[in-house]
């Protein structure tokens, strides 16, 4: 992700104080973590992975034309072994966390900017939210957003560090796999508006259930009250709904009562959502070209995100009839493909229990002559609730759909659990899924497909192309 953002001594001294230790005529554009997109001029930020350590590549980054590097306390000895022989005035920033280090410079680079800027955060959804949001906003305005679902402590940071005076908006989703994530990312990213989609069961094995879920999640709305922003808040959710009054600025939204934003919602013979959004004494009827429920809900939440940041109802509307669901290397949120004569409904992104019971009901409302299949793979980071989580839900699909296909360890040990259910097939490989629909599966049927990102279940539908 290259940026262009620019840091004089003055700065770099301002932020990292006694650390930074560069000359006062130094200039740079443009961070970098990555020697292999790393341009002259850069600084480079040593981030060290599970799987690597960028220590490792401070000499390519040098020779590359780094002007400045970012390295931790623990490899000083070794600089000073080292590469400090060979460059012992060059400009460098020690400290205990790159990371940290990182998240610093972004923070910095946003505060220069008076810019709406939306961050979104929740359970489910964000990442679908993100996108219609951004493209709402970008009818009006020159938007700076999120790439995919870099969302994390790395790709807010660099995100943030795009900025450029060319941007009029930015549109940013934190993401979280542990407590304390959201928080770093919300004042990090210093929103003027923030929502959260919904509270749901995810990442239960850092967060543990949903009480940490929702403390994790509106660790958001407390950052905002902190920086006098607005709160956009989903009145349809119970463990949401009751912030509006903690909160400073909020705008309401819900598909179910009254609020600021309120919808209600129908849907086409094809799934489409009708939305007649209620707003400010007056009534819009729109139809999208989404499909299912969760869209009608991303829809609402995006559009009361855009009206507080002040776009007119009316832009807001033509926006949401305009928009369709990108899709990424062969995977989607819920987008309705035609295969060999089968209508599959693709929803390979990313699954957790939420997602997956609003997959099952657009599943079981989609109209169809024949059969509904759910090929379902397995959905991480659930922790010890796992087992119960994964048989709660292969359950639940037992009830709603004729055939259920399953991937992956857990929801293979719930099969066993209900081997008295004729309906359920198991599978360990792409290739063995892809045998099984084919072998059950009839032009007139529809599938649902959809799993963790871990499970890469667009890989059942490229074979089934080729079938």
């Amino acid at each position: 992700m290259k940026n262009h953002a620019y840091f004089t001594a003055i700065d770099l001294k301002t932020i990292f104080n006694e650390n930074a230790f560069v000359p006062d005529y130094l200039a740079t554009v443009g961070v970098s973590t990555d020697t292999r997109t790393l341009e002259p001029g850069n600084i480079f930020v040593a981030l060290q992975g599970e799987r690597f350590d960028g220590h490792n590549n401070i000499n390519d980054a040098i020779i590359k034309g780094a002007v400045c590097i970012v390295f931790e306390k623990r490899w000083l000895e070794t600089w000073h072994s080292t590469l400090g022989i060979e460059y012992p005035s060059f400009p460098r920033i020690v400290v205990d966390n790159t990371l940290h280090a990182l998240g610093k410079l972004a923070h910095y680079h946003r505060k220069r900017f008076l810019i709406p800027v939306v961050a979104i955060a929740g359970a489910a959804g964000k990442t679908s939210t993100k996108e219609l949001t951004k493209h709402l906003l970008s009818q009006q305005f020159n938007t700076l957003y999120t790439a995919a679902n870099y969302n994390n402590q790395v790709g807010t940071p660099l995100t943030l560090l795009q900025l450029h005076k060319k941007h009029q908006a930015a549109v940013i989703e934190i993401g979280t796999n542990e407590p304390g994530e959201i928080e770093i990312l919300s004042e990090m990213t210093l929103p003027t508006h923030g929502v959260i989609t919904n509270i749901g069961k995810e990442h239960l094995e850092k967060l543990i259930n949903l009480d940490g879920v929702e403390k994790e999640e509106t660790s958001l709305f407390r950052t905002l009250n902190k920086i006098d922003s607005t709160a956009i808040i989903n009145l349809d959710d119970e463990r949401l709904k009751k912030y509006v009054s903690t909160q400073h600025r909020c705008t309401t939204f819900s598909l179910q009562q009254s609020a600021d934003v309120s919808a209600s919602v129908s849907f086409t013979n094809a799934l489409h959502p009708v939305l007649t959004i209620q707003y400010a004494n007056s009534k819009h009827t729109v139809t999208c070209n989404t499909i299912g429920y969760a869209a009608a809900l991303n829809s609402i939440c995006s559009a009361a995100v855009v009206l507080s940041v002040g776009l007119t109802i009316e832009t807001v509307c033509k926006g949401l009839e305009s928009y369709t669901s990108p899709e990424v290397h062969g995977y989607a949120r819920m987008v309705v493909e035609h295969i060999n004569g089968l209508t599959v409904l693709n929803d390979c992104y990313n699954a957790n229990p939420e997602s997956m019971n609003i997959a099952l009901q657009t599943l079981t409302a989609y109209p169809t002559k024949g059969k509904r299949v759910a090929l379902l793979g397995d959905m991480r980071e659930l922790g010890e609730a796992s087992e119960s989580e994964h048989l709660q839900l292969l359950e639940h699909a037992v009830t709603q759909t004729d055939i259920q296909i399953v991937v992956g360890e857990y929801f293979q040990q719930a099969a066993n659990s209900l081997n008295s259910m004729s309906t359920i097939y198991t599978c360990s490989t792409h290739k063995e899924a892809a045998d099984i629909v084919m072998k059950l599966v009839s032009p007139d049927d529809i599938i649902l497909v959809k799993g963790s990102r871990g499970l890469a279940l667009e890989k059942v539908l490229e074979l089934l192309k080729n079938m």
